[in-house]
């Protein structure tokens, strides 16, 4: 079959382009995806500080959920440390040592990491090494920035308090460094915890055999032996959850991704079979069967596809690298991640855009290549019939269910809300592609009647040809409204949420001051004596578990932690209980998550903390404003409780500013500024909506470039119908003016179409949860968007028809037939 597919190719070789365009767009995206899956599946930070040991042993840092991936935990879970002398036991093992990092900030100075010394991979490089409570070591770069020298007494805050130590040693490793009693007493990890066991190996011991006895003997205490390129992961927890975060990025792109460029090539090779509908039907007519034909029309789009994809792939490549280093500078994930290039990542996109391309292909062609010979002539040179009532009614079908996303948001307000709305659009731009030809058949069967006998031709053959050729309209239509709907949509999605966060903390922060640095319990409650009161604040997330039709579930939920006095510091809308009961094991919960969680007010649930410690709570509150303070409110005491006493970056304040602020001028290192700056709004979008946007453009300028392949294509086809116009005495200016009217037509239809799939689910978005019926957002992007698309629609037919019009009408003809 290649040979006679080559060979149709070189004759139709518009629709071919089309499709190799759409191809290796579609290869780029998906490439691209696929290199975000690899590099969180794949890629390690390197190891650091920890180089010199061999193996390291780690509590689980992941919170396992049967037959499905597990949730990275965002704080280091503690491995017992008991374990550092089991490990140390085990044959082939030369020495176990406990590792600890926890904050330390220097008086009026920088905020550390500190560690126990055994786990330093140098001697020092001036002193000794510290020995006892009250010595430390300090690397050499701080203790200049800082003028200390040995001997110097320096003020440290933990979070266990505040103390003075003498510097004894200087280092080249980063941080500050104390001796193991007192590197434990400061990390205050319950039970005497450690974050990991740094193992050395004996000379001339196996490491794979000597990780698997210390997975034996270290049995039952849910910990991990780590080896090789794992180990940086091991040693920086950032790096596991950035793993996971591309991860989930790339899964949440890969429906969207595959949905779009599917869509797009089907379109394409919709084209380029429609203008082979002839020579396909004359196959037929000589004894071709419909298999051989789908053969024949499948080969020609894989050769294009193959062509494409070359530099589809290096393409994805280059926008992989960007992306990443724009998440890198977003502060999203460790730069020192790398990026996963491997063959591998483009071979998959390959598969992918292949298989798409013979589904398609096949699919395109069914009808064609199923038509008995006679028939097939005869239809060949005409619209197709109408389209059958079961693709119709699934298009309105399909219609109606988007409508119904669409207004959910005037029902319910939660996440489910959004992500309903957004996907209307797409859901509605499936049943138009379904029920398009009828619904533009009847569209333009009206403006027909309306045409009066003076009509002129160029708008009468315009009006006519449309509602003729209504498939052909309703696929330039569709591909069209897919570009407006998919930009609107996309836009005002995330403009809605962020006005939606901005209006919630705007009503419930209630704060008089805020108090940032690094503050111990001890701080705050000293500072709680100068004001009415002074609440901890801090970010952080739970994970609980749901049955969801037998099945176990688990998810993340973001979660800010408040000590007591929470309720004279913010109003989140309560509804049921009160926030001045967030003290102890207890918990509030939004309205959504509690629907959600199927719990209320004097419940207990089952939590588990962000370094995976479980911790039983109680609901003492449920609020409304669950968008802007998150799905959880948690009670410090709940975490200190159970993941030991830490320093906070944030205290809000009720009472005198000016109290605030003089209280601050005693404790260096910290900052009073007036009202609620932590949980204010940020002006413009944050680094996750800056991202969103950016695949939003990505993937709107891939579907124009569908929609301008489609469009030039299509119109390419019509070479044979401008020539028989002009040979009947049309003249090229009234073909042109005919041609110009059709893309008026089509793209007012579309135009419309977009707007309404998309304009209307955001603006009962905006209904639901800001109260203003229209799009929450740069309502600038509505006739932007319209004015693109159609700017895009009139240049590839126009410029198509004006080459098609230079060459002479009896050439043309015998060179499409």
């Amino acid at each position: 079959m290649l040979r006679p597919s080559l060979s149709m190719a070189r004759k139709r070789i518009g629709g071919l382009v089309a499709v190799a365009c759409a191809v290796a767009g579609g290869a780029a995206m998906v490439t691209a995806t696929a290199v975000l899956a690899e590099t969180g599946a794949t890629s390690h930070l390197p190891v650091d500080r920890l180089a010199a040991a061999d193996l390291l042993v780690t509590a689980h840092q992941a919170y396992a959920i049967p037959e499905n991936p597990d949730l990275p935990y965002t704080e280091r879970a503690p491995v017992p440390a008991a374990l550092a002398a089991q490990a140390a036991a085990v044959d082939g093992v030369a020495a176990a040592v406990p590792d600890l990092t926890f904050p330390v900030r220097l008086d009026a100075g920088p905020v550390l990491d500190g560690h126990n010394w055994q786990t330093t991979p140098a001697a020092p490089a001036d002193g000794d090494a510290p020995d006892g409570p009250g010595e430390l070591a300090l690397d050499t770069a701080t203790a200049r920035a800082q003028g200390l020298d040995l001997g110097d007494t320096i003020t440290l805050t933990t979070a266990t308090g505040t103390g003075d130590y003498t510097l004894t040693a200087l280092t080249d490793t980063p941080g500050a460094h104390f001796d193991p009693a007192t590197a434990t007493t400061l990390a205050a990890h319950p039970g005497g915890g450690v974050d990991l066991i740094a193992v050395t190996l004996a000379d001339g011991a196996d490491p794979d055999q000597v990780a698997a006895d210390l997975a034996t003997a270290l049995t039952g205490h849910d910990v991990d032996i780590v080896a090789g390129a794992d180990r940086g992961d091991a040693e920086h927890l950032a790096g596991g959850t950035a793993r996971g975060e591309l991860i989930a990025l790339a899964g949440a792109l890969s429906g969207t991704v595959v949905l779009l460029v599917g869509f797009i090539t089907a379109g394409a090779l919709a084209v380029s079979v429609a203008g082979q509908r002839r020579d396909l039907a004359l196959l037929r007519a000589v004894g071709a069967t419909p298999r051989q034909v789908r053969r024949l029309i499948a080969t020609q789009a894989s050769a294009a596809a193959a062509i494409a994809l070359i530099p589809g792939i290096a393409l994805g490549y280059l926008i992989a690298e960007r992306f990443i280093a724009i998440l890198t500078e977003a502060a999203l994930i460790p730069a020192a991640l790398p990026l996963a290039v491997t063959p591998v990542s483009g071979l998959a996109a390959a598969a992918l855009l292949l298989a798409t391309v013979q589904i398609a292909a096949r699919g395109a062609s069914r009808r064609a290549s199923r038509m008995p010979p006679t028939e097939a002539v005869a239809e060949s040179r005409v619209e197709p019939r109408r389209p059958g009532a079961a693709r119709t009614a699934t298009g309105f079908a399909l219609l109606a269910v988007a409508l119904a996303q669409s207004v959910l948001p005037l029902f319910l307000r939660s996440e489910a809300a959004f992500i309903s709305a957004a996907t209307a659009t797409m859901m509605a731009v499936i049943g138009l592609a379904l029920a398009g030809p009828v619904i533009v058949k009847a569209v333009t069967g009206r403006i027909r009647r309306r045409l009066h006998p003076g009509t002129a031709a160029p708008v009468w053959l315009a009006v006519n040809n449309s509602h003729a050729y209504a498939l052909r309209t309703a696929g330039s239509v569709t591909v069209l409204a897919l570009a407006i709907g998919l930009t609107t949509t996309q836009v005002f999605s995330q403009t809605t949420l962020t006005r939606t966060i901005a209006d919630e903390l705007a009503a419930g922060t209630r704060a008089d001051a805020t108090v940032t640095g690094p503050l111990t319990a001890a701080d705050i409650d000293d500072l709680a004596t100068h004001v009415d009161a002074a609440v901890p604040l801090l970010a952080t997330s739970v994970i609980r578990e749901r049955r969801i039709m037998g099945d176990t579930e688990a998810e993340a939920t973001p979660t800010l932690a408040l000590g007591p006095g929470a309720d004279r510091v913010i109003d989140p809308g309560v509804t049921a209980g009160s926030l001045a009961d967030l003290h102890g094991d207890t918990v509030a919960l939004s309205a959504a998550t509690a629907a959600l969680w199927n719990a209320g007010v004097g419940d207990r649930v089952d939590l588990v903390l962000a370094d995976g410690t479980h911790a039983p709570a109680r609901i003492v509150a449920v609020y409304e404003r669950g968008f802007g303070f998150g799905g959880v409110i948690a009670s410090t005491d709940l975490l200190a409780a159970h993941s030991g006493p830490r320093l906070y970056d944030t205290a809000l304040v009720a009472g005198d500013p000016a109290a605030a602020t003089a209280w601050t001028a005693t404790r260096p290192g910290t900052a009073a500024a007036p009202g609620d700056t932590a949980l204010r709004a940020p002006a413009g979008m944050n680094p996750d909506q800056w991202v969103n946007v950016l695949v939003m453009a990505a993937m709107t300028g891939y579907v124009l470039l569908g929609v301008g392949n489609s469009l030039a294509a299509s119109t390419t086809r019509r070479r044979g119908e401008f020539a028989a116009l002009r040979v009947i005495g049309a003249t090229p200016h009234q073909i042109r003016r005919m041609v110009r009217r059709e893309a008026l037509i089509t793209a007012a239809v579309a135009v419309a179409a977009g707007l309404l799939i998309s304009v209307l689910p955001m603006s009962l978005l905006g209904f639901g949860f800001t109260g203003q019926p229209w799009p929450q957002g740069p309502l600038w992007v509505i006739p932007a968007a319209a004015a693109l698309t159609t700017a895009i629609a009139y240049a590839a037919i126009a410029i198509p028809t004006r080459q098609a019009l230079k060459t002479p009408p009896a050439m043309l003809l015998a060179a499409v037939d």
